[in-house]
């Protein structure tokens, strides 16, 4: 066994006899380490950033083959031309009051998103590709509009610990030479990158794979609609904002 799987072991030790709020806290600091140690080119962000992953992955709560990287990427027959065009004039009316947040801007889902985040459609695709999860009812609509915005390598809050992220619209300038795209991160210090079309969805443990989006250019536009997930039998209330 490597040294870097034993400290991930002991990590993951380590949570097991933590009360509740210690093991927030302590998956926040897995969180924003491996958010760092992704990024890190140097050779000696190596050990580190692989037991940072190796306790992430023994801490996911979803009973998956490998919870690495994308669990699902397509567009699911329930989210019809009218559906998707619903959601997309939604989107830009919440657009308009988004707040800044971080490298983007946010706003809270509205009716019809609200009404898909809990909706037998959505569940039985997640339940497809990853069981026992079930929705938190949490739909927000995300927005990179300023050059430059995006979201650097990090790990998901427990709200968000399984994320369906679902592509609305992507304005890309002629002659941009590489647009802005999903990227998820491994632990060798590599990554993939997901360019997605509108419409498309993708299912991924955000809360234990890291990911980021890379940023836009000048005239660029992003707007992303993303659904919450919990594991089965989850207190609500530690999945509240």
């Amino acid at each position: 066994m490597s040294d870097t799987s034993t400290m991930g072991r002991r990590l993951a030790g380590l949570h097991e006899r933590l009360t509740p709020a210690e093991q927030a806290n302590l998956k926040l600091i897995l969180g924003l380490s491996a958010g760092r140690l992704v990024a890190a080119t140097e050779a000696e962000a190596a050990p580190g950033r692989e037991a940072v992953t190796d306790a992430l992955e023994m801490l996911c709560p979803y009973d998956v083959p490998d919870p690495r990287g994308v669990q699902y990427r397509g567009r699911p027959d329930f989210l019809t031309d009218e559906l998707l065009a619903s959601l997309i004039e939604e989107s830009g009316h919440v657009g308009k009051t988004a707040v800044p947040y971080d490298e983007h801007y946010l706003g809270y889902g509205g009716p019809v998103a609200g009404r898909l985040a809990t909706s037998r459609e959505l569940a039985d695709l997640v339940a497809s590709v990853v069981p026992k999860a079930e929705a938190t009812g949490v739909a927000s609509y995300l927005y990179y509009r300023d050059a430059g915005q995006g979201i650097i390598p990090h790990i998901d809050t427990d709200i968000f610990s399984l994320n369906v992220l679902m592509m609305l619209a992507h304005d890309i300038p002629d002659g941009t030479p590489e647009p802005s795209a999903l990227h998820m991160h491994y632990a060798d210090g590599s990554k993939e990158r997901f360019q997605l079309e509108s419409g498309e969805v993708v299912i991924f443990l955000a809360g234990t794979q890291a990911h980021s989006r890379t940023p836009i250019r000048q005239d660029e536009r992003v707007s992303i609609l993303t659904f919450g997930f919990m594991p089965e039998g989850a207190p609500l209330e530690n999945y509240k904002r």
